[in-house]
C-alpha cells in the first residue's frame, strides 16, 4: 500500500504542472483521463519508493517522466509489489580502456 501523501502529491503536482502547461499540451495533444489517472500511478509510485529510501527526487523530472510514460501509453512501467523492499543497492562499474 502506498503511502497516502504520496497519492496526494503526485494529483497536486501533475494537477500544478498541467494548469501551467496548458496551452503548450493543447498545441501537442492532450491527455485524456486515462493517461492522466496513469500518470498519477507512475508518479504516486516513484514518491513512494523515495519516501521509504529516503531519497529526494527531482520532483519537476519525476512529473515530466510520469506524464511522458502515459503519453505514450507506455505500460513497459511496473509497480514495485508491496512486498519486495530494497534496503540497498550497490552498484560497481569496472573502468574499461577505449582502445
Amino acid at each position: 500500500m502506498k503511502h497516502p501523501h504520496a497519492v496526494s502529491l503526485a494529483q497536486r503536482l501533475l494537477e500544478s504542472h498541467l494548469r501551467l502547461h496548458a496551452q503548450q499540451l493543447s498545441e501537442t495533444s492532450a491527455l485524456n483521463q486515462d493517461q492522466i489517472q496513469w500518470a498519477v500511478e507512475i508518479l504516486s509510485t516513484h514518491l513512494d519508493a523515495c519516501m521509504r529510501q529516503r531519497i529526494h527526487p527531482d520532483l519537476t523530472e519525476a512529473v515530466a517522466e510520469a506524464l511522458e510514460f502515459a503519453s505514450r501509453n507506455e505500460r513497459a512501467y511496473e509497480p514495485i509489489p508491496p512486498g519486495l523492499r530494497w534496503r540497498s543497492a550497490l552498484v560497481m562499474l569496472e573502468e574499461q580502456d577505449a582502445d
